[in-house]
């Protein structure tokens, strides 16, 4: 979700989903590399990257 920040730059982005464990509707606002809005609160990210790789810098993480 946040990789589409590369592809509209100087742009406010809104993202609006829904869980896929619960059905709750997640809102995610964010402009360049900072994160405007994340709704609700308690929302976390998912990265399905091995972590060993992120660790040795072949892949990149980024999490909010």
């Amino acid at each position: 979700m946040l990789a589409v920040r590369w592809l509209f730059p100087a742009t406010e982005v809104r993202i609006d989903t829904h869980c896929l464990d619960c059905g709750e509707p997640i809102l995610v606002r964010m402009l360049d590399e900072e994160i405007l809005e994340v709704d609700p609160p308690t929302t976390v990210g998912h990265i399905n990257n091995p972590l060993p790789k992120v660790y040795s810098g072949e892949l990149s993480a980024r999490f909010f």
